[in-house]
């Protein structure tokens, strides 16, 4: 089985048919997006580990 890893900068504007993704060490809100959204489905994306959800939400601004 092939293997590859990339960082969520590397993964910007590729599409996959599946990730295994590790948001536990993410730190902001636009990694983590970047990274969830690179697969083409939710059967095809996959997460390592538990994590906070807080690190992919984010409210809007005030300016919003």
């Amino acid at each position: 089985m092939p293997a590859f890893a990339f960082t969520a900068h590397k993964a910007q504007g590729q599409t996959m048919e599946s990730v295994l993704i590790d948001l536990k060490p993410c730190r902001g809100t636009e990694s983590p997006y970047v990274m969830v959204s690179r697969v083409k489905s939710l059967s095809g994306l996959l997460i390592l580990r538990p994590f906070d959800l807080s690190t992919i939400q984010k409210n809007p601004s005030e300016d919003y």
